[in-house]
């Protein structure tokens, strides 16, 4: 037989309206008692039925505790929390089995009907999600209502069915359901207190991470103080904007602030707090440097920029001057030949040894010709106008004879009598001359006036002794230097940050 709730309280009240229409006798008052108690019944099979969902609420809320825990298990006291608490659930549910209760359930309506087990609803106390209370009315039309809790013991069952029972019975039934209700209870609370337990230990776990990273915070946040300090300071004023300088400032005395902060170790709140401005702090110091070093690098391309205006003058300056040494020079070289086009006379100023005999220390190596050697003055004259051929021909001056020792010209004139001078007069004698080859005597004979060299008259064709390939260095004295120092130009500078290099 299958009753709704509504169908009970239809059968109750006419179970009173008889026994008051029965004038009250023993029968009635029999009667009344029996009702009351299956009211009783029917209340513990409710009580039951909230110790179940209470039940189910405890375990659900010890699964989301221990969700919370996982990212802590490596903690002992946590581990050991779960541990306690998955142990705790499992004797939970054998509680409820042994009571034949389902804890695992989707909904709980708030007041359940009691129906007859059916095939659809086996397990015991169990609710059908959709079920609703249908709406006052005539009892048969809510008998199909859906299937509502039910208790799997057949005496219970008879009592809550209301089937012919004595009133010992209802009252064994209620005894059984309230018995029910509290072994559930205590199960959910013993699920509650080890759920708490987890709780408790996860939130120790949690405050003891969140102290580490205040620790590491600190730790990191006093270092990058320090930097920032450095970085300030080595970059002074070399900055575009100098608000960014004050914003840096600002968020280093912030960050300062936060460090200063007092703060309770055992409150986690107050920790994540702390935590937070001091993260806050950090970030915002490292946005203000960010700008710092954006604008010291434009400071850095500007100066720069200015620097290389500034070397660009001073190297036209240094161009200048030197070319006009360079004419000077020339000039000076062109004006000794032109008073010399016969080739030079005597002793070379500053030499006291006789012709011929000059020493090693009086002479000067040829660079580009290290075999050969020549008056110094001669030389340094030489080198440039080999430069000034190499840039023409690729190649260097070529000769066959320079600095000739009086032996030299003793040998030179018993070979050649016709073309040598007589020993002790040559001006390869004094390093004054060379003969050069065919075409860089050419070449010498051509350009050689602007570097102190000249084909002499007497050497020139239709002169006294012409020898194509004799010329000779008549400026001794030219320094044959331009004196104008390269200038020192100004170093660019560089980013002053190492992170911004």
């Amino acid at each position: 037989m299958k009753f709704t709730t509504s169908r009970l309280r239809y059968l109750a009240a006419a179970s009173i309206v008889a026994s008051v229409g029965a004038g009250a006798g023993a029968a009635g008052a029999h009667a009344a008692t029996v009702e009351v108690a299956l009211h009783q019944a029917r209340e513990a099979a409710r009580a039951v039925e909230d110790k179940r969902d209470g039940l189910a609420a405890s375990i659900e809320r010890a699964q989301s505790a221990t969700i919370v825990a996982e990212a802590h298990l490596g903690e002992d006291s946590v581990s050991t929390a779960v541990g306690q608490l998955d142990s705790t659930i499992t004797a939970a549910a054998s509680t409820a089995e042994s009571l034949d209760v389902v804890v695992d359930i989707p909904e709980i309506v708030a007041t359940p009907p009691l129906v007859e087990p059916t095939a659809e609803a086996p397990s015991p106390l169990s609710v059908d999600p959709s079920a609703e209370e249908a709406a006052d009315g005539d009892p048969g039309d809510q008998e199909e209502t859906a299937e509502e809790p039910v208790i799997q013991n057949e005496e219970v069952q008879k009592v809550l069915d209301r089937e012919p029972v004595g009133l010992d019975a209802v009252r064994a039934a209620t005894e059984e359901l309230e018995a029910t209700a509290a072994a559930l209870d205590e199960a959910a609370a013993e699920v509650h207190r080890a759920a708490k337990d987890v709780d408790d230990a996860t939130a120790r776990a949690v405050l003891a991470d969140t102290v580490d990273t205040l620790h590491a915070d600190v730790i990191a946040a006093n270092s990058q103080l320090a930097d920032t300090f450095d970085s300030l300071a080595t970059v002074g004023d070399r900055v575009m904007d100098p608000l960014t300088i004050e914003s840096a400032t600002d968020a280093r005395d912030n960050l300062k602030a936060a460090l200063a902060s007092s703060v309770e170790l055992d409150d986690l709140r107050s920790v994540r707090t702390l935590v937070s401005q001091i993260s806050d702090a950090k970030a915002g110091l490292d946005d203000a440097m960010i700008g710092v070093g954006m604008s010291h690098l434009e400071w850095v391309d500007a100066e720069n920029e200015r620097i290389d205006a500034e070397n660009a003058e001073i190297t036209q300056a240094y161009r200048v001057a030197k070319a006009e040494a360079a004419d000077e020079l020339t000039s000076a070289y062109r004006a000794a030949v032109a008073s010399r086009q016969n080739g030079w006379s005597g002793a070379p100023p500053g030499v006291s040894y006789s012709n011929g005999r000059l020493p090693s220390s009086a002479l000067t190596a040829i660079p580009f010709a290290p075999s050969h050697m020549l008056h110094r003055d001669a030389v340094r004259s030489l080198v440039a106008a080999n430069a000034a051929y190499r840039a023409e021909t690729g190649r260097n001056l070529s000769f066959t004879d320079s600095y000739r020792s009086y032996s030299a010209q003793v040998a030179a004139r018993a070979a050649k009598p016709t073309t040598t001078a007589a020993p002790g007069t040559s001006n390869h004698g004094w390093g004054m001359a060379i003969d050069f080859d065919y075409d860089s005597a050419r070449w010498m004979a051509a350009n050689g006036a602007d570097y102190g060299w000249v084909h002499p008259r007497w050497a020139r064709p239709g002169g006294s002794k012409p020898e194509w390939w004799h010329l000779e260095f008549v400026a001794p004295g030219v320094s044959g230097t331009i004196s104008v120092d390269e200038p020192e130009l100004v170093a660019n500078v560089k980013s002053l940050l190492p992170e911004t290099k």
